[in-house]
């Protein structure tokens, strides 16, 4: 399971979603764009989420 929240991105937001990751990645890209006005691609969302989990278990 992996999560994602928006202040941890640099935005003064209290959004956070956990899940599965293609689920997460899925959900953060939609609030990105409908909240922020931000359309990362999932593909960059996904590495980002990727690194924090490397970062996490390291």
């Amino acid at each position: 399971m992996v999560n994602i929240r928006c202040d941890e991105c640099g935005f003064d937001c209290d959004y956070f979603v956990e899940g599965e990751m293609e689920q997460v990645v899925f959900a953060y890209w939609n609030h990105m764009a409908k909240e922020h006005g931000i359309e990362y691609s999932p593909e960059t969302l996904g590495r980002y989420v990727k690194k924090k989990i490397l970062a996490i278990s390291s």
